[in-house]
């Protein structure tokens, strides 16, 4: 992998070889001797022994495993945000890229299930023409600046989107800030370091989705109280989830905290600390799920269609808390 030009906050672009036909083929044989014949990579859900799994795919695609080093060490040293153009694979069969993808994941660390239902590893992003959408990634709106899953207790610490087929309408722009320029730009004023220390020390109830939930049903209210900026994660965020929790609990939007997120949401807004970047198709783009918010804007192709894998450490992470009341609160209907 090749270092090309820094895109700014913490963010960096690079250029790698083409991976190896020869490790791009076998990967297959191997998902379908650990998963079974017919095994496919876009129901995977993660495997008992992950373990077995990943050194079985080491030794056919040692190169895919270099790079999967590569990009966990650069995201935990210099960047929080990795953007590779092209992996090469634009021509191969999207079920092919699924499994490389899958292993490259395995590579950073352990690709987790999206949900608790059908446990599948890789999630597209793609507008859902049917039925109620409950999450960013089957809506073509604008999604704001988010940590994924920061509703758990526990957020996966890496983050990959791969652009299968980029907005045609020139939507659906990528955007990113890292943890680092967010606290910076507080820091200038007395008022941002007074909210940055509060947001610091409070914690805050972030709603889980419905659908995300024990049951399942919408009304089941479950919230997890964290705090947005800390450690592990060192920042935690998302405006709608908040905004839901504290609807449910009502105590914990106290003045002070509303005026808090509010000094937080004009530093977010501001144009001239966004990265922004249009992601080209066979495009990888890395987060550290921990340290950088990323969010995209609107579009209006419904072709759009984007892969994603979250990916955790397995490493301890801040205290958080879950709490279930046994009876949904009105509030938060």
């Amino acid at each position: 992998m090749k270092h090309v030009l820094d895109l700014g906050y913490r963010a960096a672009e690079f250029s790698m070889q083409a991976i190896r036909d020869e490790e791009i083929t076998a990967i297959p044989a191997v998902l379908a001797h650990w998963y079974g014949p017919g095994a496919d990579p876009a129901s995977l859900d993660p495997h008992d022994d992950e373990a077995g799994l990943r050194a079985a795919l080491e030794r056919v695609a040692p190169g895919l495993a270099a790079l999967g080093h590569i990009l966990r060490d650069r995201l935990e040293a210099e960047c929080s945000g990795l953007l590779i153009p092209s992996l090469g694979m634009a021509d191969r069969p999207l079920s092919t890229r699924r499994g490389v993808l899958l292993a490259l994941g395995l590579f950073i660390g352990s690709p987790t299930a999206t949900d608790k239902i059908d446990r599948r590893m890789l999630w597209d992003i793609k507008v859902c023409t049917s039925g109620l959408v409950s999450t960013f990634s089957q809506h073509a709106y604008e999604a704001d600046f988010h940590t994924d899953t920061q509703y758990y207790p526990n957020p996966e610490r890496y983050l990959m989107l791969y652009c299968v087929r980029p907005a045609a309408c020139g939507g659906g722009v990528s955007t990113f800030r890292d943890v680092r320029c967010i606290e910076r730009g507080l820091s200038r004023t007395e008022a941002g370091r007074w909210a940055l220390a509060l947001l610091s020390s409070c914690e805050l109830p972030f709603r889980i989705p419905a659908v995300f939930t024990k049951t399942g049903s919408p009304d089941t209210v479950e919230v997890t109280f964290a705090r947005i900026f800390g450690s592990r994660p060192r920042i935690r965020f998302r405006t709608d989830t908040l905004r839901m929790g504290l609807q449910a609990f009502p105590a914990s939007e106290t003045p002070d905290i509303r005026r808090a997120l509010a000094l937080l949401q004009a530093e977010l807004d501001d144009e001239s600390s966004i990265l922004k970047t249009v992601l080209p198709a066979d495009s990888l783009l890395v987060v550290n799920n921990h340290e950088a918010l990323h969010g995209r804007s609107a579009f209006t192709d419904p072709e759009r269609h984007m892969l994603r894998l979250r990916i955790t450490d397995g490493l301890p992470q801040d205290p958080a808390r879950v709490v279930c009341p046994s009876v949904a609160n009105p509030a938060a209907s």
